[in-house]
């Protein structure tokens, strides 16, 4: 009797897993599936490459090539076009390495990358411990909150140095970079670059940095035309005065050396 009751109480149990099993297994199936699907496609020109396993490289189909989540990128005399998800673009440059860690995120770790970034999907850029995003759509300001057009995109560059600084490129839109505590660290505006010391960009936000200062450059103004009179300028106007009153001293000095010595030099002229 006993045994019998736990026979029917193992069979349940069997059932009742494998009624589990099923159940989430189209989920699985799904998610498996989404984790194949690719991210995006290149177009590229030139040497470039994705690395297989680690540390080896095959050449990538220049024509077309697909891009799959945990697919790193190298260009070397080549150079690369990238369409990702919500006309989200970049242009990898030569000597350039990205590495695709999600659907939404992106690393670089070598080189420079233009990019074209929409407002319909975030989309981050991770360089070391910093994160490059389009600005949200909402800033904050010392006045009334400034909300920019929902299909205003992003578009600007970012060149990572040999020497382990950043340079970032704001040509439209507004580029935001955080640091690795989420922390806005600037914000740029169009036509604004910025260039990040190595040690900000190696350092952990935890660690302690050493002092630096931020090069943030506006849009240069054009350098202001000196005043003109009778078409020259006030400076060129000052050599004359000192020209004509240095010719109008060595005159008078040698008009009274003449007087005071009698006449007895030499007539220059027969």
């Amino acid at each position: 009797m006993r045994y019998s009751l736990a026979f029917k109480s193992f069979t349940c149990f069997l059932g009742v897993s494998f009624l589990f099993l099923i159940a989430g297994f189209p989920a699985n199936m799904a998610y498996a599936q989404e984790k194949n699907l690719p991210i995006g496609e290149m177009v590229s020109r030139g040497d470039v490459k994705f690395e297989v396993k680690e540390r080896v490289w095959k050449n990538v189909e220049p024509s077309y090539f697909p891009i799959f989540q945990g697919m790193k990128i190298k260009t070397e005399k080549g150079a690369a076009i990238i369409s990702l998800a919500r006309q989200n673009q970049m242009e990898a440059g030569q000597n350039t390495i990205l590495f695709f860690e999600k659907k939404d995120q992106a690393r670089l770790s070598r080189g420079n990358i233009d990019l074209r970034l929409s407002s319909k999907e975030d989309i981050r850029i991770l360089v070391g411990h910093l994160t490059v995003i389009k600005s949200p759509s909402l800033q904050a300001a010392m006045g009334p909150a400034v909300i920019s057009p929902k299909d205003e995109e992003a578009i600007g560059s970012l060149s990572l140095h040999p020497n382990g600084s950043l340079t970032i490129k704001s040509t439209r839109g507004q580029l935001t970079v955080l640091n690795s505590d989420r922390k806005v660290l600037a914000a740029l505006s169009p036509k604004e670059s910025l260039t990040i010391p190595s040690a900000i960009v190696e350092k952990p936000a935890g660690e302690k940095a050493p002092p630096v200062m931020l090069a943030q450059v506006g849009e240069e103004e054009p350098a202001a035309e000196p005043e003109k009179y009778a078409g020259l300028s006030a400076k060129t106007w000052g050599v004359v005065g000192l020209v004509t009153l240095g010719a109008g001293l060595i005159l008078a000095v040698a008009g009274g050396g003449g007087g005071g010595g009698g006449g007895g030099g030499t007539p220059i002229c027969p």
